[in-house]
């Protein structure tokens, strides 16, 4: 909501991009000083407590003691989500819970939080698109594991340290990258019940790419950028610390997910592997 009221009112898009990581961190922005990205930030917050209380918005906006740049701001942000957003905000208390699929965010929003979790890791981690899978798994497939139960897990990661060891790969890099291999596969069992890995060499691009695909409920795009940006950060659906420690180890985490499942794509550089095996020493 903030993001739109700067856009209407001539912001900077790069400023406008830190609303998201803003209103992570702050519970509220009722006490908001003279910044104006702040008060945009309790604008919106003022418009969301409208809606929840069922309150006519466009006669509230316009009782507002504001220039005519964030009067209109204001209600043509209002105009755009007032079926998507502001008519579930006043039904929240009487309907049912919603199913996962309906908790779908829109493809506008699906692209905010994209663009928001992309910029603020460093180009780390990556939503992508159901369509967008097949294009990673291109290359030489090295192993292809079910895991469907726990004895799954060490068999999966010793399959994958004795082929990062016939690779050529240095000890010490491997051994991260097991961390991180081994922390997706155990979350599959931990959050999803069963599911595949699959391992990719790609000399085409230099890359090694980990694909983690699962039958679970899918993670809430929602709590991603708390997930991905707040280390420690943890819900029962969450993988906790694991997205912290894979963008530390891993080149690139890409992630698609649905109610129907999900597909995380973790990819190393073959070049920063390169060295002695695993058996070797010094």
């Amino acid at each position: 909501m903030a993001r739109k009221l700067g856009q209407y009112i001539g912001m900077n898009s790069k400023d406008t991009e830190l609303f998201l990581y803003d209103s992570l961190i702050n519970k509220t922005f009722k006490n908001a000083s003279t910044d104006e990205a702040r008060y945009l930030l309790y604008l919106s917050e003022s418009l969301l407590e409208w809606g929840r209380s069922g309150e006519d918005i466009p006669a509230k906006v316009n009782t507002l003691n504001q220039n005519t740049d964030i009067i209109n701001a204001m209600l043509k942000a209002y105009d755009i989500y007032k079926d998507e957003l502001f008519d579930d905000l006043a039904q929240s208390e009487k309907e049912e819970p919603r199913t996962p699929e309906q908790q779908v965010v829109s493809d506008e929003k699906w692209e905010v939080y994209r663009d928001v979790i992309y910029a603020a890791t460093q180009e780390k981690f990556l939503l992508i698109k159901e369509e967008e899978i097949e294009q990673f798994k291109k290359g030489k497939v090295v192993c292809e594991e079910e895991v469907k139960t726990r004895s799954d897990i060490p068999k999966c990661r010793n399959l994958v340290k004795e082929i990062f060891e016939e690779m050529g790969i240095s000890k010490s890099v491997a051994m991260s990258w097991l961390l991180v291999v081994s922390e997706a596969i155990t979350n599959i069992i931990k959050h999803a019940e069963e599911g595949k890995m699959t391992l990719v060499k790609d000399e085409l691009t230099n890359e090694l790419r980990f694909i983690v695909e699962d039958k679970g409920p899918g993670f809430s795009v929602k709590e991603l950028p708390k997930t991905t940006l707040l280390a420690g950060y943890s819900t029962k659906k969450s993988l906790g610390q694991g997205f912290t420690l894979m963008m530390k180890i891993a080149k690139k985490i890409l992630l698609f997910t649905s109610p129907r499942g999900s597909t995380l794509i973790l990819i190393f550089e073959l070049e920063e592997g390169k060295g002695e095996g695993l058996n070797a020493t010094g």
